[in-house]
């Protein structure tokens, strides 16, 4: 029985979308409409070249440089300062680095992804058995792009449906070429949809019963499925608790359930998160009580980095293990709810001192960050 939903409101001036489940926030996506630029495409000027770093900066907003590497450069192309060249942010700009930019170009669907780079079919690694060998099978053709078929094709009864999305967003694609070559630099010859929509479109078709709004302009947004529009005179944001939950995850020290807490620090260089035991460890059975505790905090963790947007180098210090075969459980069990983020996050390593070290992908600023410069 399916008991999640998708939330969307606007709250101390940001996009707020969030999945519920069973009253407790898994993913978040916080946006600030007037600067959320991931996705757009400009036509841009070569400002600097740096065969240091085998990149370039991009002036593709007047005033504003962006960070292309050698490596998101079609490799028939010649870069020398002062030329114009067509770039979609892929990375919004952080306090103290530039935004990241491609000339890779890609437009994002609800089933797949086409991106003008070099030709050929990737499937989601999510999509296994049948599924995988029939979207195979019926994606016969020779498409003119790269396209990568999303988790949502699962649900498809009909393949002709991301046969046609593929098509319309290569059509898309050849129109944004055109466009290009007649336009000056700064020119914006692709808006994005806003975050909150491909916020919807990353979770998987069937894992949410509903979505749910209280902001007109956003339920008219969205075309591709249904929305309930709430009209209730009682606040949405205090239906549904969003400052507590908000506190939940943005404080130092979280209670667990069964009586541990983490606490989570941030540093410039990375993120540390503690695990205590705290009330949870009886002399009996001591083993079996922390690997509980640990995997409790595992649960945990997972999910505070994906609402926090905790990137980069995560060091977790988890109760220490007397046994070998414990430590494999968690580290199975750490792989696992880390398969749940919709941006990508891998298990490094067990160090010897007993430290889980993960790394994960940075797409835009964190939480706290968002927040300290809201309304």
């Amino acid at each position: 029985m399916i008991n999640s939903s998708i939330f969307l409101t606007k709250y101390r001036g940001l996009n707020f979308a969030w999945l519920e489940d069973n009253s407790k926030m898994q993913l978040l996506s916080v946006s600030n409409e007037e600067s959320d630029i991931i996705g757009n495409i400009y036509v841009g000027v070569v400002k600097h070249v740096m065969k240091n770093l085998n990149a370039c900066f991009v002036e593709f907003i007047e005033g504003s440089l962006g960070f292309l590497s050698f490596n998101d450069i079609p490799f028939d192309t010649k870069i020398v300062e002062g030329r114009l060249v067509t770039v979609q942010v892929v990375k919004e700009a952080s306090k103290n680095k530039e935004a990241v930019l491609s000339m890779k170009l890609s437009l994002t669907g609800t089933y797949c992804v086409v991106e003008k780079s070099s030709e050929g079919l990737c499937i989601s690694k999510k999509i296994t058995g049948e599924n995988r060998q029939l979207i195979r099978e019926k994606l016969t053709d020779e498409y003119k792009y790269s396209v990568i078929v999303r988790t949502n094709s699962m649900s498809l009864s009909d393949i002709s449906v991301l046969k046609d999305e593929i098509n319309d967003l290569s059509a898309k694609l050849n129109d944004i070429d055109k466009i290009a070559d007649t336009r000056t630099k700064f020119s914006l010859i692709y808006k994005s949809e806003p975050e909150y929509i491909r916020f919807i479109k990353s979770i998987p078709v069937g894992s949410y019963e509903r979505i749910v709004t209280d902001i007109p302009d956003m339920a008219d947004n969205i075309k591709f499925t249904d929305v309930v529009l709430y009209n209730d005179e009682y606040a949405f944001s205090k239906l549904h608790s969003l400052d507590t939950k908000i506190e939940d995850i943005t404080g130092k020290q979280i209670w667990l359930k069964g009586g541990g807490n983490i606490v989570i620090e941030s540093t410039e260089a990375m993120t540390v998160i503690d695990v205590n035991s705290a009330k949870n460890i009886s002399k009996k059975d001591r083993e079996t009580l922390i690997l509980k505790t640990n995997i409790e905090a595992a649960e945990e963790i997972a999910r505070q980095i994906r609402l926090r947007n905790i990137s980069g180098i995560i060091a977790i210090d988890f109760i220490n293990l007397t046994k070998r075969e414990s430590m494999d459980e968690l580290i199975s069990y750490i792989r696992n709810v880390l398969l749940k983020d919709n941006v990508r996050c891998d298990f490094v390593e067990l160090t010897k001192l007993g430290i889980v070290h993960l790394v994960r992908k940075k797409t835009k600023p964190p939480l706290h960050e968002m927040l300290l410069n809201s309304k």
